[in-house]
């Protein structure tokens, strides 16, 4: 019987090695692993922003943080003036957002208070249920 050559079994060892589990000592920051939901199990509600004519745009009841984090990304990198189009179109969608662009009714005023809004509730600024909010 040929014997195993020694670099058959040092390479058998080292994955083994590689492959061990850990043996229960405590990692170095005592917190467990964050779940978070994958984007399929989230149900999004809708509630309406505005109308134009009889036709309703809508926006997510609970917008995703995620959504303020790609925000306030762009607005560091170019300004607040070119993350708003980009905040807009995540928020209301490609469909609401071309609408008011190319309304022709459309007042400064509106926009201005659509745009609010939408920064306002993406950063979590919105108005509270409950009124107050209470020092924790």
């Amino acid at each position: 019987m040929a014997s195993t050559p020694a670099r058959t079994r040092q390479t058998t060892a080292a994955r083994k090695r590689a492959a061990a589990k850990p043996t229960g000592a405590a990692t170095p920051l005592d917190f467990e692993p964050i779940r978070i939901a994958a984007d399929d199990d989230i149900e999004e509600e809708r509630v309406p922003l505005f109308y134009i004519g009889d036709t309703e745009y809508t926006i997510p009841k609970d917008i995703p943080p995620g959504v303020a984090l790609q925000y306030l990304r762009t607005a560091g990198e170019m300004g607040e003036q070119f993350a708003a189009p980009v905040l807009l179109t995540r928020v209301l969608g490609e469909e609401a957002y071309e609408a008011l662009e190319s309304s022709r009714a459309l007042t400064d005023e509106q926009l201005q208070r659509i745009i609010q809004i939408v920064v306002d509730l993406s950063l979590g600024r919105g108005e509270k249920e409950e009124g107050k909010a209470t020092a924790r």
